[in-house]
C-alpha cells in the first residue's frame, strides 16, 4: 500500500480516523496530566499533552478538523488547539501512521516491517553493511525467566554494595593514577587485542543483560534480544521500549542506566583489584578490564548524541519523548524556514525545551554526518576493493538517497511556488557550498608541536667499545678531564687470554722460521710466514680490542654521569653508554617527529624554530637535520608513556627482546629531528628537559585530516599484526 502525501489531504472536507490499535493511558508530567501512546504491534510510543489528546479523541473518521476544533472548543474553552495547531498535530499522526484518511485504508502496522518486505518483494534497504540487525531472541517467556532469576543483582541490598564499589574503585585509581596513565598508553597494542575484544563481548552481553533484568523487576518485559553489526563489528542489544509503559521517568532512566552501572561496578571492582595484586599478569588482564568496562562504556554508551544509553537517559530526564525525531523535525522546520520562507509550525514543547531540542538536532546531525564519513573512511581503508563497495553504499544510504527526495521536494516546490524556489536554490547552494568548502578545501590552521627533549650531542657520549666487566672509574660527576685522560677500565679476560695467547702462537712461529731458515727448508718457511702473516693480523685486531678496555676522553669537557661509582663491577656490552664529557654550549634537542607532522616539519629545516618549555617560555635555536627514514625505536626513555612521557610506546609483554633496557619500541614509526641551542639556551635548559617543538602551522582540511588519521591507524595496526 502506498502512503498518501499529507499535503495533498483536504482537512476541511475530509474526516480523519486514528489507528484502530492505539493505546493511551495518562501520565502526570511537570504537574500536569498527559497522554502516552503506544503502537503495540510496532513498539512505538508517543506523548502528547491533555488538549492535544482531547482532540485526537474526536478524530471518530466521521469528525472533520473544523468540527473537532469547536468540539474541543466548547471543552477547554482558550486552551483548544488553533486551526494552525489543529492541522499541524493531523499532519503529524499522519506522517507517523497514527492516523489515516477515513475514507481510505488503515496504515499497516502489525507486522509492519515484513508486510512491506513481502508486498514491495527483495528491497536493498535492507543489506546495510554499517548496520545490520540480527535478532536471537524473541521468546519473551525466556527473557522473563533469565531476568527473574537474576532480579537480585538490584536489590537494594546490591545496590548499596554496587555503590561502595564504585567509590573504592574511584578512590584507587585516584591514588594510582600515575601507574593507571601509563600503562592505559599500551591499550592499543597488539598483545591486547584478543583480550579487549573477549572482554568486550562478555561484557555487551552482561550490559544487556542487565537491562532486561531492570526492565523485568519495573514491571515490563523485553521484547528481543540480538546482535548489530556496525562495520561488521558485533554489539549485543535488547528491546526494552516497553518501558515506555512506565509512569515514572525515574524508572525508565533507572532501566536505560542499567547497563552502564552493572559495567561500572565490574570495572570498580577490577580497579580495586588491579591495585592491591602483586602479580604483573594478572594486573595486566585486570586493567584491560578496567579499560573496557569503565572507558569505553563512558566513551559510547554515555554519548547522548547517538541513540543509546546516555540518549534515552537524557530523554526521559528532560521528559521529550521521542527526542531524535522531534530534534529530527525541528532541524528540518529550521531548513524549510531558513530556505523557503515557512513560517514555524506550533509544538508541544515550550521554552528553553523548544530550543533545545532544535541546538540537540544540530549536533545529532552534525555527529551523524562525522560517523557516516568515519565509517566509509574506515570501510575504504580497512577492505580495500571490497571498501569502495561499501563507500559506495554509504553514500547511496546516507547522501544520495536524502539528496534524490530533496530533490523531488525541490521538483514539487518549484511547480507549486516559483519564487520560493529560486530562494531556496540559492541558499541551499550557498550552504552546501560552505559545508563542502569548510570540510574538504578551506584549510583549518592549527598548531602542531613534536615531542622533544633536551640532550648532549651524541658526540659528547664515551661508549663501550667491548664487552666486560667495569673494573675502575676514575673520575666522578662533575670532575674536568682533558683529551686523552683515562676515564674508565674494563677488564675482558677472555679478551686479553686471546690476545696473550696469539702472541705466544707468534713467537712460536718465529722459532719455527728461524729453524726452517737454518736447515734451508725454503717451502716449510713459506708455508710458516704466512701463517705468521694470519696470526699477526688477528693479534692486531685483539690487541685493538684490547685497547677499548681503557675508555679514555676524547674531548676536553666536564663529566656529565651520575652514579659512576655504582657502575663497578656491572657487566657492560659493545655500545653501551658509559658516560658523558660535555660542555654547556655541547646540548641540542632531539625532537620526535610523527608521520602526520612530517609536512610541517620539512620546511622548518634550515630554519629558526622555537623551543617551548614551562608552559609558555621558549627559547630560539637552529633545526639542523631531519632524519630521512622513520623509525620505530626510541633512544631517550624520559620520551615514552613508561616514563610519564607523551608517546606510547611497547609495554614490556608486548615488546619484543632487547638487549638494552632503553631499546623502546614505539607504536607509530617516527621520524628524528636534531635542534642546535643557541649559547644562551643551551645555558638555561638542563639536559633531560622534556620540551616542544613549535612547527609550521598545519592547514590541512578536516576530511583529509580524518581520512589521514583512519589511513595510520590502519596501517599500524597492521604493521603490529605482522611482528
Amino acid at each position: 500500500m502506498s502512503r498518501r502525501d499529507p499535503n495533498t489531504i483536504d482537512l476541511t472536507e475530509q474526516p480523519i480516523r486514528l489507528a484502530d490499535d492505539l493505546r493511551f493511558w495518562p501520565i502526570q508530567q511537570h504537574g500536569q496530566t498527559a497522554y502516552r501512546i503506544e503502537i503495540p504491534s510496532l513498539h512505538r510510543f508517543f506523548h502528547v499533552g491533555y488538549e492535544e489528546y482531547v482532540f485526537l479523541s474526536l478524530l471518530d473518521g466521521k469528525t472533520t478538523v473544523p468540527q473537532a476544533c469547536g468540539l474541543a472548543a466548547a471543552t477547554l474553552g482558550s486552551q483548544a488547539p488553533t486551526t494552525e495547531q489543529a492541522q499541524s498535530i493531523v499532519y503529524w499522526l499522519l506522517e507517523n501512521e497514527l492516523g489515516y484518511v477515513a475514507e481510505g485504508d488503515s496504515p499497516l502496522q502489525k507486522g509492519d516491517a515484513e508486510s512491506r518486505a513481502t508486498d514491495a518483494g527483495f528491497s536493498l534497504s535492507s543489506l546495510n553493511p554499517f548496520w545490520m540487525k540480527v535478532p536471537l531472541l524473541k521468546s519473551q517467556r525466556w527473557i522473563a525467566a533469565i531476568a527473574e532469576s537474576l532480579r537480585a543483582i538490584f536489590s537494594p541490598a546490591a545496590m548499596v554494595l554496587g555503590i561502595l564499589l564504585i567509590l573504592g574503585g574511584g578512590v584507587c585509581v585516584a591514588f594510582q593514577w600515575d601507574r593507571f596513565w601509563t600503562q592505559s598508553a599500551q591499550v592499543w597494542s597488539r598483545s591486547n587485542w584478543i583480550w579487549l575484544f573477549s572482554f568486550w563481548v562478555a561484557l555487551k552481553i552482561i550490559h544487556e543483560l542487565a537491562h532486561a533484568v531492570a526492565c523485568h523487576r519495573q514491571g515490563a518485559n523485553a521484547r528481543e534480544v540480538g546482535v548489530v553489526f556496525v562495520l561488521f563489528a558485533p554489539l549485543a542489544y535488547v528491546d526494552v521500549t516497553s518501558c515506555w509503559r512506565l509512569n515514572s521517568k525515574w524508572a525508565r532512566i533507572a532501566v536505560s542506566a542499567a547497563g552502564m552501572y552493572v559495567e561500572l561496578v565490574i570495572a570498580s571492582a577490577a580497579m580495586i583489584a588491579w591495585s592491591l595484586v602483586d602479580s604483573p599478569s594478572l594486573a595486566f588482564l585486570l586493567h584491560r578490564l578496567i579499560f573496557a568496562a569503565g572507558i569505553s562504556t563512558v566513551l559510547f554508551n554515555a554519548n547522548a548524541l547517538m541513540r543509546f544509553d546516555g540518549y534515552y537517559i537524557l530523554s526521559d530526564w528532560l521528559e521529550i519523548p521521542n527526542l531524535y525525531s522531534a530534534s529530527s523535525q525541528a532541524v528540518e522546520q529550521w531548513f524549510r524556514r531558513v530556505l523557503v520562507g515557512t513560517p514555524p509550525p506550533s509544538s508541544s514543547l515550550h521554552g528553553w525545551r523548544r530550543h533545545f531540542v532544535l541546538v540537540y538536532g544540530i549536533a545529532a546531525l552534525l555527529w551523524r554526518i562525522a560517523i557516516c564519513t568515519t565509517l566509509m573512511l574506515a570501510a575504504s581503508t580497512m577492505f580495500s576493493g571490497a571498501g569502495i563497495v561499501l563507500v559506495a553504499s554509504g553514500i547511496w544510504m546516507w547522501f544520495l538517497r536524502p539528496a534524490k527526495r530533496h530533490a523531488q521536494n525541490a521538483a514539487k516546490l518549484l511547480q507549486a511556488d516559483f519564487f520560493s524556489f529560486c530562494r531556496a536554490a540559492v541558499v541551499g547552494t550557498g550552504l552546501v557550498a560552505g559545508a563542502v568548502a569548510v570540510v574538504g578545501w578551506i584549510p583549518i590552521p592549527t598548531s602542531s608541536r613534536a615531542a622533544a627533549v633536551v640532550r648532549y650531542a651524541p658526540e659528547t657520549r664515551v661508549r663501550s667499545r667491548v664487552d666486560g666487566f667495569v673494573r675502575h672509574v676514575h673520575v666522578r660527576d662533575q670532575d674536568h678531564v682533558l683529551r686523552g685522560d683515562l676515564l674508565i677500565e674494563i677488564e675482558n679476560r677472555e679478551l686479553t687470554n686471546h690476545r696473550d695467547r696469539l702472541q705466544i702462537e707468534q713467537q712460536q712461529i718465529e722459532i719455527k722460521i728461524r729453524q726452517a731458515i737454518d736447515k734451508k727448508e725454503t717451502s716449510e718457511r713459506i708455508v710458516l710466514q704466512e701463517h705468521l702473516k694470519s696470526i699477526q693480523q688477528q693479534h692486531d685486531q685483539i690487541a685493538k680490542q684490547c685497547e677499548g678496555l681503557r675508555i679514555t676522553a676524547s674531548r676536553d669537557g666536564q663529566v656529565m654521569t651520575r652514579g659512576l661509582e655504582q657502575s663497578v663491577g656491572k657487566f657492560v656490552r659493545q655500545g653501551d653508554l658509559l658516560i658523558t664529557v660535555a660542555l654547556p654550549k655541547d646540548k641540542e634537542v632531539m625532537a620526535v617527529v610523527s608521520q602526520s607532522q612530517i609536512e610541517q616539519a620539512r620546511p622548518a629545516v634550515g630554519n629558526d624554530v622555537l623551543v617551548r618549555y614551562d608552559d609558555h617560555r621558549h627559547a630560539k635555536a637552529y633545526f639542523e637535520k631531519l632524519e630521512p627514514r622513520a623509525t620505530d625505536r626510541l633512544g631517550v626513555a624520559s620520551l615514552s608513556s613508561l616514563e610519564g612521557g607523551p608517546l606510547s610506546v611497547q609495554s614490556p609483554i608486548a615488546a619484543t627482546n632487547s638487549d638494552s633496557d632503553h631499546d623502546l619500541r614505539l607504536l607509530e614509526p617516527h621520524f628524528v629531528g636534531r635542534i642546535r641551542l643557541d649559547e644562551h639556551a643551551a645555558k638555561v635548559l638542563p639536559a633531560g628537559l622534556r620540551v616542544e617543538l613549535e612547527l609550521n602551522r598545519k592547514t590541512d582540511p578536516l576530511l583529509r585530516r580524518a581520512s589521514d588519521k583512519i589511513t595510520r591507524l590502519w596501517h599500524t595496526l597492521q604493521q603490529e599484526s605482522l611482528r
